[in-house]
């Protein structure tokens, strides 16, 4: 099957169908909210991570292994060594919200539900978005268009579930801009700890201690939520976001310098093979 684009649109296109529409239908049965979790991610999450891994291991025909692994930036000509701070940053970023969890009204069941359902959406989303749908780019297009095109995916590929839920317009262009710039960091995860299953762990770190700091039982209402919380009493939160928007744009300067190392690369190759020498690492 061909490594395009379209493949992997069309890939991300089944998962939010079953994880947003299919998830959301099942999750309205229910008859309260942690019912509503459960039903909403046990039952179409594992379908739709089967299908992804079918996919990925028997159907697509791809290199299973630049699905899910490449080389680390650190050991990359120029190591940029700074990158590291972005999965630091995000890791720091989850764990503040730990002190705002009502841990004394938690229920245990609630959090083993909350904890499962968050690791299927880190997985399920990971292997779609920065699994299948960036090999899908990054075979045809640089490292710019890579993080740009499956950053902005992942953003608008919630749209789904926050209309569903009937978030206010002005709500859902703040929820896209902000998964997209979260997407732009969990694409950095990736590269920086060269395995995709980083990015899965990362992002079902966020996902449970937001729902469980919040009370919310979805992406949509959690950052409706988050958006309503007066900073001033989470100023370390707002500290680390602010560091990671930096960092944010820091990596897409990363990425255009290296696309221009690369064209730069395979012209002085295509001119002099032998007088060209790599920039940077093989993926592997």
């Amino acid at each position: 099957m061909p490594r395009t684009f379209w493949v992997g649109f069309a890939a991300v296109v089944v998962y939010v169908v079953l994880a947003a529409v299919i998830g959301t239908l099942v999750g309205d049965l229910a008859g309260g909210d942690t019912a509503e979790l459960a039903l909403s991610h046990f039952i179409p999450l594992p379908i739709a991570i089967a299908l992804g891994s079918l996919f990925v291991f028997r159907w697509s025909g791809w290199d299973v292994r630049r699905v899910f692994r490449e080389t680390p930036t650190p050991r990359l000509v120029p190591r940029r060594l700074w990158l590291v701070t972005i999965p630091v940053l995000m890791v720091a970023l989850a764990l503040s919200q730990v002190p705002s969890i009502p841990w004394g009204d938690q229920v245990a069941g609630v959090v083993i539900v909350v904890v499962l359902a968050t690791t299927l959406v880190g997985i399920g989303e990971e292997l779609f978005l920065r699994g299948i749908l960036l090999e899908s780019l990054r075979a045809r297009h640089g490292e710019l268009v890579t993080l740009l095109g499956t950053s902005a995916v992942f953003g608008l590929a919630h749209v789904v579930g926050s209309v569903w839920a009937g978030v206010p317009p002005g709500a859902i262009v703040f929820q896209v801009t902000f998964l997209t710039m979260n997407g732009s960091l969990l694409y950095w995860v990736r590269r920086v700890t060269g395995r995709l299953w980083a990015a899965m762990a990362v992002h079902a770190l966020t996902d449970c201690l937001l729902y469980l700091s919040s009370g919310a039982t979805s992406t949509s209402e959690a950052l409706m939520q988050q958006n309503e919380t007066d900073m001033s009493t989470m100023w370390p939160a707002a500290v680390l976001q602010t560091l990671l928007i930096v960092a944010s744009l820091g990596g897409l300067v990363s990425v255009i310098r290296e696309d221009r190392r690369t064209r730069s690369t395979r012209s002085a190759r295509h001119d002099d093979p032998a007088a060209a020498a790599p920039t940077e690492g093989r993926r592997s």
